[in-house]
């Protein structure tokens, strides 16, 4: 099969493969909550080339939208063969990969391929961060008067973050991104957008937001341009009368102290490092609240060719892409 690999030493270096293995898939033995996809299209995230091949596998990717050809037998309650299913896969930019049935959900027809493709890691880390500081509950109910910053707006995750706020009728979204993005920004729903590139407005507007947001939602800290704004963010979250901290800070990314306290299970109050957690119920509460809005992912589509998964990571690793990379396996998008 056609597949985007790891190689080298260590599999840093991303390759492309007209003749990979097809993964194996025995749902008798160990795969009886798999399902076995045929990929329409597959999106990448930054992790896919952070990670080594030891970490991830031979093949990139994990976003998928695609059509279950074979079913594990605890799968086969859940779903049926031709279903069209969006979610979580091991290798997914590829022609074929595997998935957990409990990481997949059936893919909205409103939608198509590419657009499923990208809600998986995004979306539900967007989603998994606003649930986490406040933003987000089991009715999803409507947040009038709540104020959320989005760091990192123009990016997938950010703009996730951006949709999902504007579903749930945030009053005031804050975007903090590049001044050429602040009509995407505002279109994607945020209210107001900070341009990060002129260092006076992003100080004057630190200075003058402190203790003004239920919810800092931060997809930019570490993710390659050493920006860190976790520690800053904090004065912004509101307080109490007793001046106790009732807003909190989630993030995507921090210090390896941050990560260490996440571990051990000893993060600070109201401070969140969000390692997302893939799930049905999730990956289809995202597209719930999407359809309250009519509102749709940002893709960047690109071929599954040779040049077409150079030109996409190279994209990727530029942090300049708007919206969230995407590759059309099935070549019909």
């Amino acid at each position: 099969m056609k597949a985007a690999i790891r190689k080298g030493i260590l599999g840093y270096t991303i390759s492309f493969s007209d003749n990979f293995a097809t993964p194996a898939f025995k749902p008798e033995t160990k795969n009886k909550n798999d399902v076995f996809v045929k990929l329409n299209a597959a999106a990448i995230n930054p992790v896919d080339y952070k990670m080594p091949r030891a970490a991830l596998g031979p093949v990139l990717g994990m976003d998928f939208c695609g059509i279950v050809e074979k079913l594990g037998e605890d799968a086969s309650t859940k779903f049926q063969v031709g279903d069209v299913v969006y979610g979580i896969g091991k290798g997914s930019v590829a022609e074929y990969c595997v998935a957990e049935s409990d990481k997949i959900a059936i893919a909205p027809p409103y939608l198509n391929s590419a657009e499923c493709a990208v809600l998986p890691i995004a979306y539900m880390s967007a989603l998994q961060c606003l649930r986490r500081g406040g933003i987000i509950d089991e009715e999803c109910s409507e947040q009038d008067g709540k104020t959320v910053l989005v760091i990192g707006a123009s990016g997938g995750c950010g703009i996730a973050g951006l949709q999902i706020c504007k579903a749930v009728g945030v009053t005031r979204v804050v975007a903090i991104c590049s001044g050429k993005n602040e009509q995407l920004a505002k279109d994607m729903g945020a209210t107001e957008v900070v341009d990060y590139t002129k260092g006076s407005e992003l100080e004057l507007f630190f200075k003058e937001n402190a203790g003004k947001f239920d919810c800092v939602y931060d997809a930019a800290t570490g993710s390659g341009g050493g920006e860190d704004y976790w520690d800053k963010s904090l004065a912004l979250l509101k307080r109490d009368d007793d001046s106790k901290l009732i807003g909190h800070f989630t993030a995507l990314n921090g210090s390896k102290s941050k990560w260490l306290r996440n571990i051990l299970g000893k993060e600070k109050p109201n401070e969140s490092l969000i390692m997302m957690n893939a799930n049905t119920a999730d990956l289809e509460l995202v597209v719930l609240l999407l359809r309250k809005n009519g509102a749709r992912p940002l893709t960047n589509v690109m071929p599954f060719d040779e040049k077409g998964v150079e030109d996409a990571f190279k994209l990727l690793k530029s942090r300049r892409a708007k919206g969230k990379i995407v590759f059309d396996i099935a070549q019909n998008l």
